[in-house]
């Protein structure tokens, strides 16, 4: 069977620090009994989620629709002496200070054009794109707003917020029970997005 959705992000989709059968990847996936691949990074940034997102969308077999899990904005992908290097701001050397201490804009802006691309993208190759955020920086959501691109962000209400606990067992990532969350709220947003001839046509795969 062809992949039915793909998930791009960071370590939280990728289920660092958990057991893989709690990531809400595979719960997503359980709970639609259809394959979703996970296109997690550890440690990942807008960059490498943008370059899953057009990997997969350029694919033969491209998926039914897409998940973007949009990493914080103060990531960046840096190389150094021909190695790539993926830096956030608890482990990054000097240029990124010097970036981040200039404008907060030396990593809003990429990030926000990553985003757009990755929405642009889709909609040309007619994949339907779900972005979410899990926090709130309301800047980028008003920035992105602007582009009629919807992010579903932590907004603090009931059914509307992504839960957070640094509960695993590396004590930096997020528990089963945030997974299971997430997991939750995205099948609301994936029910809403997904029209019932792309789901009858996925089951219908051989």
């Amino acid at each position: 069977m062809n992949q039915w959705a793909m998930i791009a992000g960071c370590s939280h989709t990728a289920g660092t620090a958990i057991e893989s059968k709690h990531c809400y990847v595979h719960v997503l996936q359980q709970h639609f009994q259809l394959p979703i691949t996970n296109c997690g990074v550890p440690g990942g940034n807008s960059s490498t989620t943008l370059a899953s997102i057009v990997a997969a969308v350029r694919a033969d077999s491209k998926p039914k629709f897409v998940v973007a899990q949009w990493p914080n904005p103060v990531r960046k992908s840096i190389w150094i002496g021909g190695k790539h290097c993926l830096q956030n701001i608890n482990a990054c050397e000097e240029s990124f200070q010097l970036l981040l201490k200039h404008d907060i804009n030396n990593f809003y802006e990429p990030w926000a054009q990553s985003v757009i691309v990755a929405n642009l993208l889709c909609n040309l190759a007619n994949v339907p794109i779900i972005n979410i955020l899990l926090e709130n920086i309301n800047v980028l959501t008003v920035k992105l707003a602007k582009q009629n691109i919807i992010l579903h962000v932590d907004e603090k209400l009931p059914g509307r917020t992504w839960l957070f606990d640094s509960a695993a067992s590396d004590k930096l990532h997020h528990s089963a029970a945030c997974h299971k969350q997430w997991a939750e709220r995205l099948t609301k947003l994936l029910n809403e997005y997904t029209t019932p001839q792309i789901l009858r046509a996925a089951l219908d795969q051989p």
